[in-house]
């Protein structure tokens, strides 16, 4: 695939045109497609935070991007603007996977780089689900599966881009009936709080545990924390999602059974809280329930910070002159500056669970895994690790001088009856 650098633009079709031409599309061994479905996660915070009119203006630089980017794909035939902040470019090429990400990263990356936007900088974050024809396949079933995988890299930490599988069908029946009840839910109170214990490496003594989301659906059956909020992602609930299960977890951590050491709650900040007056919001509702503020740590991920670093740095100084602790989540998923680590007012780093069960492979893998806890140690930041489910990766954490661990070694994520319960039998 050539993808060189872009000297005419294309111009971006109303959604109507791509419709057309995937309906009248049949794959077959001699005529092989690839859909980019990009998605805009962000733009519902910029309407928020900067006016509707900003949202505009991202929305028709998005489109100018992509009509610059869109030529440079050998076979781009079509590159349309869909409903609501999703963007589709189809291309005739017969690529190979290693060609199409390539050129997936290099799309996001001319998507990611900053625009100015009334006079002021912006980042946008967006996602991109590729789908890959088979002979047969029809075009409505391939926008089908790039939907899907747009839907999973909503949910995906770290990389922004997923592949849709040929091998399974998607079920675009299953989103839209996830996507109408999600608002009914969040209003039925519906979004039940697990919490995932959290041990001290050297002890294995309980010192906490982090909130996580589930939703009890009643066809669908149990739905994760990640396949919740790329619902609401889809359907720009992220934050009320987001401060009902902070209010749940709040609520529920304040009746936790008084020890001689005080349990932390750990709970989840996003990027919408951070561009938004969150923190205060926060500290409201910290004040409302009773919940001590010393015992509370805000996690986010790195991504959540690049999109407005000021914006974020703003909003975390506040929480921590009021004594909440923070931590950098997920960390060794994202392509974030090292420098923020050093800019950040930050307590804790914690280790992705996907470096958790490398440490015990190969050599490489260890010396990366000692490094980080290096770095974080040389901030003057303590180390959780995440999903650690062996004694062998307990024990070479607790050589490389890791503080924190949770996973299922210890316990599984429980129910807030049952932490409750697990809590109360812990010395």
């Amino acid at each position: 695939m050539d993808v060189a650098k872009a000297v005419t633009q294309m111009k971006i079709s109303p959604a109507r045109d791509a419709q057309l031409w995937l309906s009248a599309f049949e794959a077959s061994p001699m005529r092989r497609v690839v859909l980019f479905l990009i998605g805009i996660r962000d733009l519902k915070q910029v309407n928020d935070l900067h006016g509707r009119e900003a949202g505009n203006a991202v929305i028709a630089e998005i489109g100018r991007r992509i009509g610059l980017f869109a030529p440079s794909l050998a076979g781009a035939v079509v590159a349309a603007r869909l409903p609501g902040r999703e963007f589709l470019i189809v291309a005739e090429s017969d690529a190979r996977r290693a060609e199409l990400e390539q050129v997936t990263r290099k799309l996001l990356a001319s998507l990611g780089a900053p625009m100015t936007i009334q006079d002021g900088e912006l980042h946008i974050s967006a996602r991109v689900g590729v789908a890959v024809s088979t002979p047969g396949q029809k075009g409505i079933d391939l926008l089908a599966a790039a939907s899907s995988a747009l839907a999973s890299a909503y949910s995906r930490k770290g990389r922004k881009y997923q592949f849709g599988d040929s091998s399974s069908k998607s079920d675009p029946t299953k989103n839209a009936s996830l996507d109408k009840g999600l608002r009914q839910a969040l209003a039925n109170d519906e979004i039940a709080i697990h919490f995932q214990p959290q041990f001290e490496v050297a002890s294995g003594r309980l010192v906490g545990a982090e909130a996580l989301a589930r939703w009890a659906h009643p066809e669908f059956g149990e739905i994760g924390a990640s396949e919740l909020f790329a619902v609401a992602d889809r359907c720009d609930l992220r934050e009320e999602l987001s401060f009902t299960i902070q209010r749940q977890a709040l609520e529920l951590a304040e009746k936790w059974p008084r020890g001689d050491v005080a349990l932390r709650l750990s709970i989840n900040l996003g990027a919408e809280e951070l561009a938004d007056d969150h923190a205060g919001k926060l500290l409201g509702l910290l004040k409302e329930i009773g919940f001590p503020r010393e015992h509370l740590t805000v996690e986010l991920t790195e991504e959540s910070i690049v999109n407005d670093f000021d914006l974020a740095l703003a909003q975390l100084q506040m929480l921590r002159s009021k004594n909440i602790r923070v931590a950098i989540d997920d960390f060794g998923t994202g392509y974030s500056s090292l420098s923020y680590l050093k800019s950040l007012p930050l307590d804790y780093l914690k280790i992705d669970k996907g470096m958790t069960a490398d440490i015990a492979g190969s050599t490489r893998d260890r010396i990366v895994l000692r490094a980080i806890i290096a770095l974080g140690k040389a901030l003057g930041l303590q180390i959780i690790a995440e999903g650690v489910e062996k004694e062998g990766e307990l024990e070479m954490l607790r050589d490389e001088g890791c503080d924190y661990f949770q996973g299922f070694l210890k316990s599984p994520p429980l129910t807030a009856a049952q932490f409750h319960e697990f809590a109360a039998q812990q010395k």
